[in-house]
């Protein structure tokens, strides 16, 4: 079974007010696109979990720990990473923590959390 990991903002400490951040988006809209995605994607025979980043988090060390100790087909970088200018930084941080620690895991971009699994289905 393939397995996937897909990076994505905690929720919880999002910045909503950040302009950047789409008008309307909550806390619960999060975790239920969230579920979603993960059970679109076990429907699909994909192992998958998430692993969320806390905002203004700089210590990437836990997300290193994970991708030593368990093999992932492919990484899943969440587009509210890198669309938000604010989390730019945190965004190159992620791509060489992949890069360094999961060398034969795709890398792999949505649009949107609603198409994760098309994004998934383009690399694997």
């Amino acid at each position: 079974m393939k397995t996937i990991l897909i990076i994505g903002m905690n929720p919880h400490t999002i910045d909503y007010t950040n302009p950047e951040v789409p008008p309307g988006l909550t806390v619960e809209m999060v975790e239920q696109g969230a579920k979603r995605t993960l059970e679109k994607l076990k429907a699909m025979g994909y192992e998958a979990e998430e692993f969320l980043i806390d905002n203004g988090t700089t210590d990437l060390s836990d997300l290193a720990k994970q991708l030593k100790n368990r093999h992932y087909s492919g990484v899943v970088v969440g587009n509210g990473i890198r669309s938000l200018t604010s989390n730019f930084i945190l965004f190159e941080k992620i791509i060489n923590t992949v890069h360094s620690n999961a060398l034969e895991s795709k890398i792999i971009f949505n649009t949107s959390p609603t198409n994760t699994d098309e994004a998934v289905k383009r690399w694997l």
